[in-house]
């Protein structure tokens, strides 16, 4: 198996579902917990203010089918992919959902990133650390003998 990581950005549209927050958040997470780890995927979802920031690993048919499903979800505004290609080893071993809570990350890694021109790495380290600070909802998804 080719071993895909797809990186993106959106906005984060919460108004065009439910209309409120917890209730699209909630919508989102059960459906990436439900979906995901059964296709093998790995990865986080990463909300960053009003941004979603996404890594998504797994087989090429995964990512890709996964993707479409994304880009039709009303949540999503101007998605923008990063990154999309091989890669040998998973950044993520299973699958959560994190969102930023700002008075967990140091001083110097405030709020503010300038998504118009953050790298794939940057992006990725961005997810990370929301990921590690953040409140996090996650699910196990592969044993390390699958990769």
């Amino acid at each position: 198996m080719f071993l895909t990581r797809l990186v993106y950005h959106s906005l984060a549209d919460f108004m065009s579902g439910s209309g409120s927050v917890s209730d699209e958040m909630g919508r989102i997470l059960s459906a990436g917990l439900r979906n995901n780890p059964p296709e093998g995927l790995t990865g986080v979802l990463a909300v960053d203010g009003d941004r979603f920031v996404q890594v998504l690993e797994g087989s090429r048919q995964a990512v890709s089918t996964t993707f479409r499903r994304i880009a039709r979800d009303a949540a999503h505004r101007g998605l923008q992919i990063v990154f999309c290609g091989e890669v040998d080893q998973r950044c993520f071993s299973d699958w959560s959902v994190a969102v930023l809570r700002e008075d967990s990350l140091p001083a110097p890694e405030g709020r503010e990133v300038d998504y118009d021109h953050i790298t794939a790495d940057g992006l990725v380290e961005r997810a990370r650390r929301i990921r590690e600070t953040g409140l996090i909802a996650r699910r196990e998804t592969l044993n390390a003998d699958r990769a």
